[in-house]
C-alpha cells in the first residue's frame, strides 16, 4: 500500500520586543490552530523549535497555550529543539556569543519542558555554518535540520547524512514544498494516483493560520488520510539504515547560488552593499567590546542583556527590503529596525563604566542607524 510519510519541523519565534497585541493575534490565529489539530489527532506529530523568548512571552501573555504545549509535548507527539534564545543569526557572531545564546535558550526551556528528550538543534533562518555546528556538536546536540541548498548534490531521503569529521546529523528540507503550503501539496497528491515517499519540510509555524487562512482546511483533510504517516524528526532518522558522510556548505534557508557565488550567504542579515547592515553590525561589533571591557560595571547584567535581545535577527531581516517567498512580507520595517538598534545603544548607555568618548562613539553610530533608517524609508517607501 503506497503511503506518503511526512516528516514536519515548524518554528515559531516572535522578536523580544514585539507588541502584545500581534503576539496575542498571532497566537490565536496560528499556535492556538496548530495546538488544537494536535489535540484533536493523536497521530499528529512534528519536531518544534520554540525560542526561549517566545516561551517567556507566552508564559506572560497565554499561559494556557503553554501548558497544553507541556501536555502534547509529553504525550510524545511533539519534540522540542535547541537554538539561540533571541533568534540571532548564529555564524555572525562570535563564539562565545554563540554558545551563550544557545545556553540561555536552553536555560529556558529546561524550566517548560524535559532537556533530555531534546536531541536536535535548529539554526535561525537555517543559517549553517562550520564553526557554529562544531559548538551544537560540543553543547551534546545529535542532529540539525537545514536547506537543500545546504548541500550540493541530489538528496536521497533515504540515506542519513552526518557532517565529516564532526558527526551531526543533518536533515534537509525540501525548499519547494516549504516555500509553498505542504498541507495543500500533500493534500493535491491524494486527490490523483500516487506513490510512496518521503516529504520533508522545514517552515514557520506562523504559516499556519497567521501568514496563511487555511480556508479550506488542507492541514485537518490530511490528518484524516489514512495513506499519511507524520513523523518528528528523531522518528524518521531512525528509519534510516544507509549513512553518508558530506560537506556542507555555509548558507541560510533562503540564500541562493548566486549568493554562494558571490560568498554572501546570509545577504538578508548581512549584506556589503547594504549601508543599515554594515552600520548594525558596526554597532554590535562596539556593543560586545564594552560588555567584554566593563565585566565590573555594577549595571554589567542590564548591559549584557541588551546585548542578548539587540542581536536578534530581525534587526538585521527588516533592514533588507526584499520578499524572500510567496508567503514572506516585504523584509522592511523601520520600527523594527528601530526596536533592535534601542537596544544596541542601551549596552552602552547602561555602563556607567564607559567613557564620554565611548558613549558619543555609540550614540553616532546609533544617530546614523536611525537617519538612514528613516531617510530611506521616506526615499523609497513614501507613495506621496
Amino acid at each position: 500500500m503506497n503511503k506518503i510519510t511526512w516528516v514536519n519541523f515548524f518554528h515559531i519565534y516572535q522578536p523580544p520586543w514585539q507588541q502584545r497585541g500581534v503576539i496575542e493575534q498571532i497566537a490565536i490565529e496560528s499556535y492556538e490552530y496548530l495546538i488544537t489539530l494536535f489535540e484533536k489527532y493523536p497521530e499528529f506529530k512534528a519536531s518544534i523549535n520554540i525560542t526561549g523568548s517566545l516561551l517567556e512571552q507566552l508564559n506572560d501573555i497565554r499561559p494556557d497555550l503553554l501548558a497544553r504545549l507541556q501536555k502534547i509535548a509529553r504525550k510524545g507527539q511533539i519534540e522540542l529543539t535547541g537554538s539561540s534564545k533571541y533568534h540571532a543569526l548564529l555564524p555572525l557572531l562570535p563564539d562565545l556569543e554563540i554558545k551563550r545564546q544557545i545556553e540561555l535558550n536552553q536555560e529556558v526551556l529546561g524550566q517548560y519542558f524535559d532537556l533530555d528528550k531534546i536531541k536536535g538543534f535548529y539554526l535561525p533562518e537555517m543559517s549553517f555554518s562550520l564553526s557554529a555546528a562544531k559548538i551544537i556538536k560540543k553543547l551534546g546536540f545529535e542532529w540539525l535540520i537545514l536547506d537543500e541548498i545546504h548541500y550540493k548534490e541530489k538528496i536521497d531521503n533515504q540515506i542519513l547524512y552526518k557532517i565529516k569529521k564532526l558527526g551531526l546529523k543533518v536533515v534537509f528540507r525540501n525548499r519547494k514544498f516549504s516555500k509553498s503550503y505542504p498541507a495543500e501539496i500533500i493534500f493535491n497528491k491524494f486527490k490523483k494516483k500516487f506513490e510512496s515517499e518521503t516529504i520533508i519540510t522545514g517552515t514557520d509555524g506562523e504559516i499556519y493560520g497567521h501568514f496563511h487562512e487555511d480556508w479550506q482546511g488542507h492541514l485537518e483533510k490530511i490528518l484524516q488520510k489514512k495513506y499519511l504517516q507524520v513523523m518528528s524528526i528523531s522518528k524518521y532518522l531512525e528509519t534510516l539504515k544507509k549513512t553518508k558522510n558530506i560537506d556542507v556548505r555555509a548558507a541560510s534557508w533562503e540564500s541562493t547560488e548566486a549568493e554562494l557565488k558571490n560568498k554572501t550567504p546570509y545577504s538578508l542579515w548581512s549584506n556589503p552593499k547594504n549601508k543599515i547592515h554594515k552600520l548594525l553590525w558596526q554597532m554590535v561589533d562596539f556593543a560586545e567590546q564594552m560588555v567584554s571591557k566593563y565585566k565590573k560595571d555594577k549595571n554589567w547584567q542590564w548591559s549584557r542583556q541588551h546585548l542578548d535581545r539587540g542581536v536578534s535577527s530581525c534587526t538585521f531581516w527588516w533592514a533588507t527590503g526584499k520578499r524572500p517567498s510567496a508567503f514572506s512580507p516585504l523584509t522592511w520595517n523601520p520600527d523594527m529596525i528601530d526596536n533592535g538598534s534601542e537596544e544596541l545603544i542601551k549596552v552602552v548607555r547602561s555602563l556607567e563604566s564607559a567613557t564620554t568618548k565611548e558613549k558619543i562613539k555609540a550614540e553616532k553610530l546609533y544617530i546614523e542607524i536611525k537617519k538612514n533608517t528613516w531617510l530611506t524609508h521616506w526615499r523609497k517607501y513614501n507613495k506621496k
